[in-house]
């Protein structure tokens, strides 16, 4: 039997993971090496890697943390070059691997490099597995009541139970969830002690977490440096506690953001005091970064309806004349085509542009203000415009930033060119919600409460969102309605690698004295984060021209259901591949009354998601179920395909 000691899994699963760890070390030595073999090789390359007689490991995860890759069979891909110093650390990495899994008697039991003819070699490993170690006990001692049933939930999750096959990972992660539960509680030093015990001729693990609190802890006095000439009040106005109030780890992290946030800052670090006390001084050090950037790119995009090539530069400077203020100047030009560039039936330029300015802590709180003026250049289904557009607005968050509620001012002036006149007539009136020229000015508040526990990626809790928009000729707009747009997402964790995430989404608008609503403020649902059944804007009531072509009008009222499973299926390149199926359900209508939850739009589909730098790349589709043929929107189109970045809600 062998015992672990402090904060770590030792025994066999110890020194496994120790091993591997070391071995980590030579990896990065030998990775440089090998990234350089494309460059400097070794005159022979890998062809075909195999990895036989594994069954509770898949082989990509093998393959992952293996410095040995094989030569991609694409053509033109890079050579993987054969390194035998890095093949025999492969061999160690494999063993390391099944002791973090729970089979310490794993081993590779033979393994041969076969020279082939074209200075390529086929590498060939055999692993046998042996017994898994399973669980026989988890024991959580000196927890309070509350935390310990936390910590029973959590197990469970991650499959640390009695019974269960011994994993490195989920271990540690329960200890690491625990830790910061106990900060969560006050305890600013506390730390959870773990200790596993494997009997490896049993192969039996007995696991026994210890919680050590420490001093239950209160917030003393901020001190704050390496800011220069930005003034330290604005600063300390961040800090989301107060002297004396009791410590909690989220106003730490909600108060590096808020910092983060200002763009002044290439770093910002927080820390308590080192030594363990019932009162602990917070210092905060900055570092300031660059007050100038600039963003330029480009990219190509593609619905079944509209494929458009667009460009982007943006200049932003932060702390503009002081203050904290920032300004941003906005270019977003494109040419788009409509439906396709094989069959063109619109063609034009569009664009967003428009600069803005935004001060922060306005009246000495935690409210921002920013002014935005722009002029865009669209083009729609039916039509095109051009004209001015301008906003001010205000916005303050509250309870360390769970809750965020603004209010703005928005004003557009829109002149339609190229209009459909089969189906708008012109747009010498108000038909179908159009006026030319059209002067839009709304009112619009918005509060949204954020329990999630990430915003980007959430695993688990809830969102909800909503958008109150008022259009008045007493604020200078031709048009008067009301428009209420109400949302709700939830996440629920149901096991170690399954997220469930649902979203609600509601939409209501009401004018007055039989008006028509405006066109460009109705409605629309389709895309890969709306209903993924239909492209871009498509789910909304339509018109045909003489073409018969389909043109959405947009309407009055909305409703989309949606649920996924987010399923974590291997590692890439150290992130996640996850396989996401879905179901939404929806409609828009050109009246609220003639929404029924008995007749909405059905979709099932998969979408394959990735985690890359610059966020989650996300490639699917959906089919459509029901509401075929007929005056449906786009009768004949069963299948919408989708490719972006970033989840769907």
């Amino acid at each position: 039997m062998r015992r672990e000691g402090r904060n770590a899994a030792r025994g066999s699963a110890a020194r496994n993971t120790g091993a591997f760890g070391n071995l980590a070390g030579a990896a990065l030595v030998l990775c440089g090496a090998g990234c350089a073999h494309d460059e400097f090789s070794t005159g022979v390359w890998v062809h075909d890697l195999r990895i036989e007689g594994n069954k509770e490991v898949t082989t990509g995860d093998i393959e992952e943390g293996l410095a040995t890759v094989e030569t991609g069979w694409w053509p033109f891909a890079s050579k993987k070059w054969f390194d035998q110093a890095a093949f025999d650390l492969d061999l160690q990495r494999i063993v390391a691997l099944y002791g973090d899994r729970g089979f310490f008697d794993a081993r590779v039991t033979s393994h041969e490099v076969k020279k082939r003819s074209d200075e390529s070699v086929d590498v060939v490993l055999k692993i046998e597995e042996g017994s898994p170690t399973r669980i026989t006990s988890v024991v959580f001692q000196a927890f309070p009541p509350e935390l310990e049933a936390d910590a029973r939930r959590i197990a469970k999750i991650r499959d640390i139970v009695p019974g269960a096959l011994f994993r490195y990972d989920d271990y540690q992660a329960i200890k690491t969830r625990l830790d910061k539960r106990l900060k969560e509680d006050g305890f600013a030093y506390g730390e959870i002690e773990s200790i596993t015990e494997v009997e490896r001729d049993k192969h039996e693990a007995r696991i026994t977490y210890t919680s050590k609190p420490g001093p239950k802890v209160r917030f003393g006095k901020t001190t704050l440096d390496g800011n220069g000439a930005i003034p330290t009040w604005k600063l300390l106005n961040r800090v989301t506690w107060k002297e004396g109030g009791p410590y909690n780890p989220n106003d730490l992290a909600t108060t590096q953001g808020r910092l983060y946030n200002l763009g002044v800052f290439s770093s910002v670090r927080i820390e308590l005091a080192p030594e363990p006390t019932e009162v602990a001084d917070v210092a905060i050090h900055v570092q300031p970064g660059p007050l100038h950037r600039v963003q330029l790119g480009g990219g190509v995009g593609a619905e079944t309806q509209r494929e458009e090539v667009r460009g982007r530069a943006e200049w932003t400077i932060v702390n503009f004349l002081g203050g904290l203020r920032k300004l941003r100047i906005r270019l977003h030009p494109a040419y788009v085509f409509i439906p396709s560039l094989t069959d063109i039936q619109q063609r034009g330029f569009a664009a967003e542009n428009d600069i803005q300015l935004t001060q922060p802590d306005i009246f000495g709180s935690n409210a921002s203000f920013h002014a935005l003026a722009g002029y865009d250049l669209g083009i729609s289904e039916g039509y095109q415009f051009y004209g001015p557009r301008g906003e001010v607005g205000v916005e303050r968050p509250f309870f360390r930033d769970r809750v965020l509620a603004g209010l703005t001012w928005n004003l557009q002036y829109l002149t339609f060119f190229n209009v459909d006149q089969d189906v708008f007539g012109g747009a010498s009136d108000r038909f179908f919600g159009f006026k030319n020229p059209y002067r839009l000015t709304f009112v619009e508040e918005f509060a949204q409460l954020d329990l999630r526990d990430r915003p980007l990626d959430p695993t688990s809790g809830a969102y909800l969102m909503v958008r109150a928009e008022q259009g008045d000729p007493a604020i200078g707009s031709d048009f008067h309605y009301l428009k209420l747009t109400p949302e709700v997402r939830g996440y629920v964790p149901v096991s170690r690698r399954v997220v469930v995430a649902a979203r609600g989404l509601g939409g209501w608008i009401g004018t007055y004295a039989g008006e028509e609503s405006p066109i460009t403020r109705r409605f629309r649902l389709g895309g890969p984060s709306s209903h993924r059944g239909f492209s871009v804007g498509r789910l909304s009531p339509q018109a045909q021209d003489k073409s018969g072509r389909r043109i959405p009008l947009g309407g009055d009222g909305q409703i989309l259901l949606s649920g996924e499973l987010r399923i974590e299926v291997t590692k890439i390149g150290g992130a996640w591949l996850d396989l996401v199926p879905f179901l939404d359900a929806g409609d828009v209508t050109a009246h609220f009354a003639d929404l029924s939850l008995r007749n909405l739009h059905y979709a099932s589909g998969l979408s394959v998601e990735y985690a890359t730098p610059i966020g989650i790349v996300r490639a699917g589709a959906g089919v459509r179920l029901n509401r075929m043929g007929g005056n449906n929107p786009d009768p004949d189109s069963r299948v919408a395909f989708h490719i972006t970045i970033g989840e769907a809600f």
